[in-house]
């Protein structure tokens, strides 16, 4: 019997190129449909992100959430025009009109130019140009321009301001603030896309303001501070921009419980609700679940505490 080879039954010859057919293919199925399934946030379906995600960086530090903060730091100090002039002029007398938006000096860094910001309350300067005429202020960002009619008034009216000023095509009031300035109101900056993205990516804004013969043009670096801010249509829309991140890092979000006295406002951290990696642009858009924003938007009854969104690096809620 040595040297005979063991045989397969004869009934079932025809059964092996079949079964080794229905296996190949049960194997190409596998590796095609058999992906894995994101698990759901800790409070619903997870945030999606409504900007192109940045590439995790093996050199950037991972960031943790405060587990709790007391709300009321410092931030930028109101924007004075005529400070700021003898920055942009080093001194020197100013021989030309000029214009420029500013976030104030930041305290929380040394101030030896004048910048903006993302998410900072922002104002616009105007120097050299008469009282009383129109002013047309053009922005330029991401090879588009946005007009604004600036509009010269006694006093500023208190109506609601935007954080897509300059880019909605909305007239702009400013008022004399003395010495030949004029300045507007104030609002939080925080353009539209793709102004958004385009000023992110380049950090600097360009702006030229002029009325008749009078022109001014110029440039204001954007300042990297770190935090996150509501997108104009937040009761739409629930995004949340963060930004000033170096890329690549991954930025938890995370709901807090917030408790006020009549001295201090205390948040506590309750959970981690998403997460966002930076990318080169150092700005991020994401959308946050219907059931977190109804945590973070309806107002408690006054016995409750409330609940609102912040991110690493900020003692304040973003929400």
């Amino acid at each position: 019997m040595t040297g005979l080879r063991p045989r397969c039954p004869t009934g079932l010859r025809p059964l092996v190129p079949a079964l080794v057919l229905a296996l190949a293919l049960a194997l190409v199925t596998g590796c095609t449909t058999g992906r894995e399934i994101p698990a759901p946030s800790p409070l619903g379906r997870a945030p999606t992100a409504a900007t192109r995600p940045g590439t995790p960086s093996p050199s950037a530090p991972d960031l943790l959430l405060a587990e709790q903060f007391d709300m009321g730091l410092p931030g930028a100090d109101p924007v004075r025009c005529g400070d700021e002039l003898a920055l942009l002029t080093r001194g020197r007398p100013a021989d030309r009109p000029m214009a420029w938006v500013s976030s104030g000096r930041d305290e929380r860094r040394s101030a030896d130019a004048v910048t903006f910001a993302l998410g900072d309350r922002s104002a616009l300067c105007l120097y050299g140009f008469a009282q009383g005429k129109p002013i047309t202020l053009t922005v330029a960002a991401g090879g588009r321009t946005y007009t604004t009619p600036v509009t010269p008034v006694a006093a500023l009216s208190s109506g609601d301001s935007s954080k897509e000023e300059l880019f909605n095509g909305r007239a702009l009031e400013v008022e004399d603030a003395g010495g030949g300035f004029l300045r507007s109101g104030y609002w939080t900056f925080l353009p539209p896309d793709p102004a958004r993205e385009a000023v992110a990516a380049t950090g600097r804004l360009t702006l030229t303001a002029s009325a008749g013969a009078t022109r001014a043009t110029g440039g204001i670096p954007l300042r990297r501070t770190r935090g996150a801010e509501t997108v104009e249509g937040w009761e739409r829309g629930h995004r949340l921009a963060v930004f000033g991140y170096p890329a690549g890092t991954r930025v938890p979000i995370g709901i807090y419980r917030l408790t006020r006295t009549e001295a201090s406002a205390r948040a506590v951290l309750v959970r981690k609700v998403g997460q966002v990696v930076m990318p080169r642009s150092r700005l991020a858009v994401l959308s946050i679940p219907q059931d977190v924003f109804r945590l973070v938007a309806e107002a408690p009854p006054k016995e409750e505490v409330s609940r609102c969104l912040s991110v690493p690096g900020i003692a304040r809620c973003v929400t």
